[in-house]
């Protein structure tokens, strides 16, 4: 196939700005492959030819392409120059588009982790000590996280990072530290079914609290303070899941202050995906004595590395690692020294970008098909929020996506399965935008759920 693109020269003087100039061509190129200027096959222009058109060096055209074969976007071919190695078609449409699943999608963080996993290869002595019992972390492990949180404003320079494996063990062990069986914790109405799970596993009573505009019903949790002993409660306040409601500063000030008036602790589970511009600091920077703080990098980089991390109350941290050493004697030192050598990696921060840009692209997508239909979704992150009307079932409208082959969350999920409280009954679905790995599975997805929602008013209403 004969070359079919050339770059601009304002474009690239504007991404040299505040890069390398052979990172700013090969953001150019990655560019032009999302906007299907250059599809699988195409030939890109010889080194020379590019070097003279962007008053660059051969030797800078030279590292562009480097990077981009290592991200497995081109290949090299000896005598004949590099090809565009994204195949963007769809191979087979009989394939579910996966919107049930919560995940980011895969856009190059298998060349960043194989990245660090030779680097590490190559370290003897290092990778001889993430092979043997390390309860918490090595030292190096600390110092790196510590300084990450502190640029992204957090400064927990005075506590101990405690690493998990995964956020969902975060909760089970600040649970079982803080909780006796039969005691009661609250969590919102709707929230993250591991947390039941948890809660299930250690006995433990639990009692939904509506949501409002700005975050948990304050004077539905008082007037349970009132006449409950409560030990903990549950939040997802950044990103509520599934609602995708941010609380209000002031909804968290005064949740602070009750938590200071009954005695119980906040539980602050920070682990959903939120745009750059959405995320802000966690109350815990607030109230280090009264929040624990749980997080991980699954929806922001990769889930099955397992990597979480909780800050605890300085006075409950060695409760909290007796617990972790009693489920596991010691969380996987391979998967942080890992994730660090990533997040060293320029890449990562290449990729956080383009992670920020597809579910960009992702949101607008949907919203429109949203608003064409007139149904009131709500967009934060990975994943959107559809309340349905009353003559919509979710059931319903889950099998008929199923029958057209798109998979996605009723919302009941997310209601305790267990609680003995009388609920409001709940009518909507929950879709996910990570679980297509590229743009044309995605936009497929798009086109079957705008199929079925043209249907919708042909179909009879359902009572529920």
């Amino acid at each position: 196939m004969n070359t079919i693109w050339q770059p601009e020269l304002s474009q690239f003087t504007s991404l040299s700005t505040h890069q390398p100039k052979y990172r700013a061509l090969a953001e150019l190129v990655e560019q032009a492959i999302d906007d299907q200027q250059l599809v699988f096959g195409c030939k890109l222009p010889p080194q020379r030819q590019l070097a003279d058109r962007l008053c660059i060096t051969h030797g800078t055209v030279t590292r562009a392409y480097a990077l981009l074969e290592q991200r497995g976007l081109v290949n090299a071919k000896l005598g004949a120059g590099t090809f565009i190695a994204v195949r963007e078609q769809i191979l087979d449409t009989a394939l579910e588009t996966d919107f049930a699943s919560s995940m980011q999608p895969m856009l190059g963080q298998q060349q960043v982790l194989g990245a660090a996993m030779q680097s590490l290869a190559e370290e003897s002595a290092m990778l001889q000590e993430v092979m043997v019992y390390k309860l918490n972390g090595l030292a190096r492990h600390q110092q790196f996280f510590k300084q990450w949180l502190k640029d992204k404003g957090m400064h927990c320079e005075q506590q101990e990072i405690i690493f998990c494996q995964g956020a969902q063990q975060a909760i089970y062990a600040t649970l079982a530290t803080l909780c006796q069986p039969g005691e009661l914790v609250l969590h919102e109405a709707m929230t993250y079914p591991g947390f039941y799970n948890a809660c299930q596993s250690l006995n433990l009573k639990t009692q939904g609290i509506g949501l409002g505009n700005d975050g948990i019903n304050l004077d539905e949790l008082e007037k349970l303070c009132q006449i409950s002993d409560i030990k903990a409660i549950y939040i997802t306040p950044n990103c509520q899941n599934p609602t995708n409601l941010q609380y209000s500063q002031e909804n968290l000030t005064q949740l602070l202050a009750l938590s200071r008036r009954y005695n119980f602790f906040i539980l602050e589970d920070d682990v959903n995906y939120c745009l750059p511009q959405n995320w802000r600091l966690p109350l815990w920077q607030k109230a280090p004595d009264r929040v624990f703080y749980l997080a991980s990098l699954s929806k922001y980089f990769a889930g099955g590395l397992r990597v979480g991390y909780l800050l605890a109350p300085i006075l409950w941290q060695k409760s909290v690692l007796q617990q972790l050493h009693a489920q596991c004697w010691a969380v996987s030192m391979m998967n942080f020294e890992l994730l660090m050598r990533v997040m060293k990696n320029p890449d990562f921060a290449h990729n956080q970008e383009k992670l920020a840009k597809e579910l960009t692209y992702r949101i607008d997508t949907l919203k429109m098909i949203m608003t064409k239909h007139q149904l009131p979704a709500s967009f934060a992150g990975l994943n959107v929020y559809l309340p349905l009307p009353l003559h919509l079932n979710m059931h319903s409208l889950t099998s008929q996506l199923k029958a057209n082959k798109v998979l996605v969350r009723a919302i009941d999920v997310f209601v305790n399965p267990h609680s003995e409280q009388t609920t409001q009954p709940v009518n909507g679905i929950r879709l996910t935008l990570g679980g297509p790995n590229s743009r044309a599975e995605f936009d497929l997805g798009i086109t079957r759920i705008d199929e079925v929602l043209s249907q919708l008013p042909h179909t009879h209403d359902v009572v529920i």
